[in-house]
């Protein structure tokens, strides 16, 4: 059982060690941000891109503030090393948060995105010859005929999400794992669909919302409308979480990279979703941007860790979108 610090330590010493490593490690900032303001370093591509985790969204639009976070992360975890060698316990931490991680991801190999320009397009296509050219690549790829059957493009929309959500025992369970509101001002589930009726009709103010289903009953009770996409390799695995984006014309999502584990299809149940993708900063000037539009009952996939992606719902229906990842 480890020994705990004494009450001298706790009250006395440690704050003062504390207040020492901050002070010297904002002189050390300070000085940074004169080097870059003397560099005039150019921020012009950075500032139109954010980084998404499950449950935040951070900005790393000024280069300034992106060092200043490295910087004081890598000083105060340095002063604990200094601390945990001197003194043999541990003083004040602060740990790299899960937010920040996708910041310090290793540069990519550029060969991922150079010579694509656009999306490709297929259909009746097999798995083998999906898996063998596409399932695990940078190539963003619809397939226009994988939601034939699929009860879905009739019966999905916010009114039957409102039912499934409330009307059931789902509602009960609902904890919004991973909620995003955007842009929209609605900060959980539960309000969504208590929206009033001229707002869910999308004739007050617009809104743009997503999730992830909680619980596998949930996900197995949503997956009766709609089936694995046919072309996926036989080996893949789907995990039981599916995402629902759901919003109206002129909303989406800002320009971000996704931080999940594996590849992920992203079905457009109803309305028209317009897609900009953009190569990581590191790649700028090997690759290119370009948009594409992806139409109701087309099924969309692309490596959201690597392309950075922002979507605009086209003038129209309500746009309903239905994702998972698989390996």
């Amino acid at each position: 059982m480890a020994t705990p610090p004494d009450d001298d330590m706790t009250q006395t010493t440690r704050p003062k060690i504390c207040d020492k490593k901050l002070k010297t490690a904002e002189l050390k900032i300070n000085k940074i941000l004169q080097k870059i303001d003397s560099l005039q370093l150019n921020n012009s591509y950075t500032s139109r891109l954010e980084v998404e985790t499950g449950k935040s969204v951070v900005s790393v639009g000024n280069i300034k503030k992106f060092i200043v976070v490295i910087f004081v992360l890598f000083f105060i975890n340095f002063a604990q090393w200094l601390y945990l060698e001197f003194f043999g316990r541990k003083g004040c931490t602060m740990d790299v948060p899960a937010i920040m991680k996708p910041l310090f991801r290793p540069p990519e190999d550029c060969s991922m995105c150079m010579g694509v320009n656009d999306v490709v397009r297929l259909e009746n296509i097999t798995s083998k010859e999906f898996e063998d050219n596409y399932a695990y690549g940078a190539t963003p790829v619809i397939v226009t005929d994988a939601t034939a059957g699929w009860k879905a493009l009739q019966e999905f929309d916010f009114k039957f999400f409102a039912e499934f959500y409330q009307n059931t025992k789902m509602g009960k369970q609902t904890n919004d794992c991973y909620y995003f509101a955007y842009k929209s001002g609605i900060n959980s589930l539960t309000e969504v669909f208590n929206m009033d009726e001229k707002r869910a009709n999308m004739s007050g103010d617009p809104w743009y919302v997503g999730w992830s289903t909680c619980f596998e009953e949930e996900t197995r009770k949503l997956r009766v409308y709609y089936k694995r996409p046919y072309f996926l390799p036989t080996s893949a695995e789907s995990q039981m979480v599916d995402w629902i984006f759901m919003g109206g014309p002129g909303q989406g999502a800002h320009m971000h990279v996704d931080s999940v584990k594996q590849m992920s299809w992203q079905a457009q149940i109803r309305g028209r979703k317009q897609w900009e993708l953009a190569p990581p900063p590191e790649c700028l000037y090997y690759c290119s941007w370009f948009t594409f539009t992806v139409a109701p009952g087309e099924i969309l996939v692309v490596d959201t860790n690597r392309w950075y992606h922002k979507t605009n719902v086209l003038p129209g229906d309500i746009s309903i979108t239905i994702g998972a990842e698989y390996d």
